[in-house]
């Protein structure tokens, strides 16, 4: 369990800066490749420990990401075919999906394919990635900007407001979900004023808190 999520949180934030800086360099030694590589596995390790710990929004892990979706159109790939998978996926394909964060996470985890490229006249820096478990269906791609993203945003989350037991079960929301939920202003962003709202607004917002409270009381005291 994490004790004190601010060093790994400042540490998502050193993360983002590096992708965002490496993803504008046109052209990649292998250093940077590992650089990349690493930094991301790294990432995705760190938000899945705040999620474990509870150091995050309660939302967050079904807050969802879009990706780029590349059907398979040859055999699944086996373990030295990764090194050429645009053989297998048709990487032309405009289709669009949309992740959670907790799939993000283990898509990059497990990933079998865990490739990028940086920009060039083609498009924006670009990640390549797919899981073990996905590889006889399709290959997912994403921008490095979106990544950073969601790294900044998960490394300036404050969580301003929680209810039910101090543990995992509790419903926890950050300043990003009062945000998202017309209930508060960036001030500037990350920031926000004390947010405060009345009862039936959290809840016409948020009726997760509504039910956990309802299933707790259900639950009753430990006897």
């Amino acid at each position: 369990m994490i004790a004190d999520s601010v060093p790994w949180r400042e540490e998502l934030l050193k993360i983002a800066t590096a992708l965002e800086r490496r993803a504008e360099v046109k052209r990649w030694s292998t250093r940077t490749g590992f650089l990349v590589e690493r930094d991301l596995m790294v990432g995705m390790f760190t938000i899945r420990r705040l999620v474990e710990s509870a150091k995050t929004s309660s939302l967050l892990p079904r807050e969802r990401v879009s990706f780029g979706m590349h059907p398979l159109t040859s055999r699944v790939p086996g373990i030295y075919d990764r090194w050429e998978y645009w053989e297998y996926y048709d990487m032309d394909s405009k289709r669009q999906t949309e992740l959670t964060v907790r799939e993000l996470v283990n898509l990059f985890v497990h990933s079998f394919v865990l490739e990028f490229y940086p920009q060039s006249e083609e498009g924006p820096a670009k990640i390549w990635v797919v899981s073990e478990r996905d590889r006889h269906k399709w290959l997912y791609s994403i921008s490095f900007a979106r990544i950073a993203a969601l790294f900044r945003r998960i490394g300036h989350e404050d969580v301003v407001h929680m209810e039910g037991p101090w543990d995992q079960a509790a419903t926890r929301l950050s300043q990003h979900d009062y945000v998202d939920a017309g209930l508060a202003r960036y001030a500037p962003y990350p920031f926000v004023e004390t947010p405060t709202a009345s009862r039936d607004r959290l809840v016409a917002a948020f009726p997760q808190l509504l039910t956990d409270r309802i299933s707790s009381e259900q639950v009753g005291p430990k006897m």
